[in-house]
């Protein structure tokens, strides 16, 4: 069977896991690599994976809080100094861009650029990125944080929370998806992040996948008994990889 993409997990970990990486995934697809989140242990996590400074094409920031974004400062500069020449896709929210311009600066201080042009791009107008169609939507979060679904040639569709708890357009967007990245902070519902109390009860398409990622530490082993019984749903997997097939008879599967 024909691939469709491919997710890299680069971390599952939330801001203050001291085991973990902060939560990011690297998606493929047609040569197009999209880096998603970029805390300040992601990009070590992105060294050890078969992929050159010259490959990445877009980096999509679902918010800007610390363990989203503060990676962007070693990547670049890594990408610059070693000799990155192609241009690059930053994708944030437009109120947002401002507090990513000192991350990038500080990449390449004291110099006056980087080598290679940063194009930026609005998360909220973004409807088409590489291979794919785009939507973003909100989830109900400390801040503002846009989920995004991407939608494949053939018809996949691929969804990352960000931070924040379902609710609206990005729940419809995350209950129609194939595969299904969700923030699970915690077990009982919270005002500001995912919880199982609320993804346990949520409606899931028929043979899609859902990666629980950003776990309070402190909860990770009841959340992964409590997910036991629940084929559609576990815990990601640091370091793996998840690889969308094209199946005839069944449509989607991971």
């Amino acid at each position: 069977m024909p691939r469709e993409l491919e997710v890299y997990i680069l971390g599952v970990g939330d801001a203050y896991d001291g085991d973990r990486t902060n939560a990011s995934v690297l998606v493929k697809q047609h040569d197009f690599s999209l880096l998603i989140d970029c805390g300040p242990t992601v990009p070590a996590a992105l060294f050890r994976q078969p992929i050159s400074c010259h490959e990445l094409d877009a980096i999509y920031i679902t918010h800007t809080h610390p363990d989203h974004c503060l990676g962007l400062t070693t990547l670049l500069n890594w990408m610059d100094s070693n000799q990155r020449r192609r241009p690059i896709k930053i994708i944030v929210q437009r109120l947002q861009r401002c507090v990513i311009e000192p991350l990038i600066m500080f990449a390449y201080w004291p110099e006056q650029g980087l080598g290679f042009a940063l194009e930026w791009c609005e998360s909220e107008s973004l409807n088409v990125l590489g291979p794919w169609q785009v939507q973003t939507a909100p989830t109900q979060h400390a801040v503002s944080n846009l989920s995004l679904q991407l939608t494949s040639p053939l018809g996949c569709k691929f969804f990352y929370s960000g931070d924040g708890q379902l609710h609206g357009q990005s729940l419809k967007f995350a209950s129609n998806s194939d595969l299904v990245f969700a923030e699970c902070e915690t077990l009982e519902h919270h005002d500001s992040h995912g919880s199982w109390s609320q993804l346990s009860t949520t409606h899931v398409k028929r043979g899609s996948q859902w990666q629980l990622y950003h776990i309070d530490p402190s909860v990770r082993s009841a959340l992964s008994v409590a997910v036991a019984s629940r084929a559609e749903f576990e815990l990601a997997v640091e370091g793996s990889v998840i690889a969308v097939l094209i199946d005839d008879k069944r449509g989607y599967v991971a």
